[in-house]
């Protein structure tokens, strides 16, 4: 495939513009999924792109092929409006597995921490060439500019909603580890507009959905969706759900299933595409895959789609305190982290967590992220029930990283006079960081084309190795897909 073949495929889309670049040139330019809209609006069902969900690999994805003059279509099971209900709970082998499902995909609700792996931790997961070096000079540079992303300032962390933080941190510091900022793509102008009193208190209230819907919290609706949509080369539909791809002439065929508000079924159709992009989310871009292979619509498909997901080594904790050291609420971002790298069985980084505003117990929370290479999981395809389970996955795969998470709580805990930790019957069996599947230098290249199959890409949380490396995902996730894109589009495919 020659570049020459990135040109735009027939004419443009006009609904797909979007002025200016703004959130309310995205909420302008999504295209409803009502039957009145549809028939107004000339659906076409070929492009020479399509990707699949609006999360953070699909936005990259959906802006690098837009300025490239590709003709592209983004599909987003998810709606556009409200953003408080853009999450979904996956109950898989006793794992609870927490997923955006709406436009912008998991920006809506995450925290906004955007934190880079450590090398040695990196090195250990990732294939050699993939060069540490290179996405520290180039490409986590580039995510945290377009997501804007910078540390809290001492005026904001010194207000009365980050009194959980402050001795969160000192408490850190008692115990012997180094504590520092955290990388958030929070808008400080507006937070501090709320602390004044002159907006309504949402991001220093802990509440991270109300803080995307003001503008407090950037997300991708902020940063890549609109100016994707500015190219006039992407169009977006929302409540499209892909329920099955498979190979066609030329390249892929997607079976698509129109959905109303409620989830009801308005209609089904088909859209083909000539370079077909992942980016579901990891258990998304895994049901589809595994299902393809096993029924036969993409057999050559690599055997190892479907296994190495791993949960990041998630693990909560947290500890009873004194209500001076609590605060009266808690706020958001998160605002401190710590790196423990040798001093327990896993390496882990911690977050100071904040409770959620219906949550008034004098507690402090602890997100644990730890480095575990070991513990993985397979998504299997049950001919019988049709679906896609993930295997091979039990509390135990989860042991290791709660006895260390909880062993540095304790230990933060022991140095903080007041602080009690709060018993685990078991480890957290939950996760908003589903990774892996389709892992890097595996499944795919290194710039995310799936091997064996021209026109295919992978693109989003399942191209990592089950593991951000003790790091939250996002920033990493980012990155290599924009490492993925300007391979891509250099190339030609």
């Amino acid at each position: 495939m020659s570049p020459a073949s990135l040109r735009p495929y027939g004419r443009r889309d006009l609904f797909g513009l979007a002025a200016g670049g703004t959130l309310a040139a995205l909420a302008a330019a999504v295209l409803p999924a009502s039957d009145r809209a549809a028939a107004a609006t000339a659906r076409r069902t070929h492009f020479r792109a399509v990707v699949i969900g609006s999360g953070f690999g699909g936005a990259v994805a959906a802006l690098r092929l837009g300025r490239a003059g590709v003709d592209t279509l983004v599909l987003e099971r998810g709606g556009e409006v409200p953003v408080g209900e853009g999450t979904e709970h996956h109950y898989e082998a006793g794992l609870d597995i927490v997923t955006g499902a709406t436009v912008g995909g998991g920006s809506i609700s995450y925290f906004g921490a955007s934190v880079a792996p450590e090398q040695p931790h990196f090195e250990r997961l990732y294939p050699r060439g993939l060069r540490y070096d290179e996405l520290t000079r180039i490409w986590f540079p580039r995510a945290r500019r377009m997501l804007k992303v910078s540390d809290m300032p001492a005026d904001v962390i010194g207000a009365d909603p980050y009194t959980h933080a402050r001795a969160w941190s000192a408490g850190v510091r008692r115990a012997g580890f180094t504590a520092g900022p955290v990388g958030s793509v929070f808008d400080w102008r507006a937070v501090r507009e709320e602390l004044a009193g002159r907006t309504r208190a949402v991001a220093i209230a802990g509440d991270t959905t109300g803080a995307a819907a003001t503008g407090a919290k950037r997300t991708l609706r902020h940063t890549y969706l609109p100016a994707a949509l500015a190219t006039g080369n992407v169009q977006l539909r929302a409540r499209h759900e892909v329920a099955a791809i498979e190979r066609a002439r030329g390249g892929y065929t997607l079976h698509v299933r129109r959905l109303a508000p409620d989830g009801a079924l308005l209609a089904s159709e088909e859209v083909t595409c000539e370079l077909l992009f992942l980016a579901a989310g990891t258990v998304g871009t895994n049901r589809l895959l595994v299902a393809a292979r096993d029924t036969g619509a993409l057999a050559d498909l690599p055997a190892a789609v479907g296994s190495g997901f791993g949960d990041n080594g998630d693990q909560i904790t947290a500890c009873a305190l004194p209500s001076e050291d609590a605060g009266t609420r808690q706020g958001m971002p998160i605002a401190a982290m710590a790196r423990v790298r040798e001093a327990y069985e896993l390496p882990l980084t911690l977050e100071c967590g904040h409770l959620p505003p219906t949550i008034g117990a004098p507690l402090c929370l602890t997100i644990a992220m730890t480095v575990d290479t070991d513990h993985r999981g397979t998504f299997r395809y049950d001919a019988d029930a049709r679906a896609v389970r993930l295997t091979g996955w039990s509390a135990q795969q989860s042991a290791a990283a709660q006895r260390a998470a909880h062993a540095a709580t304790a230990r933060i805990a022991a140095a903080s006079p007041g602080w009690i930790p709060v018993p685990a019957p078991g480890p957290s069996l939950f996760t908003a960081h589903p990774l892996g599947g389709c892992a890097i230098g595996e499944v795919t290249d290194l710039e995310g084309r799936v091997r064996g199959l021209e026109g295919l890409y992978v693109v989003d949380g399942a191209l990592l190795p089950g593991n951000a490396a003790g790091a939250n995902p996002s920033l990493t996730i980012v990155a290599l897909a924009e490492r993925a894109l300007a391979g891509i589009v250099r190339a030609g495919g």
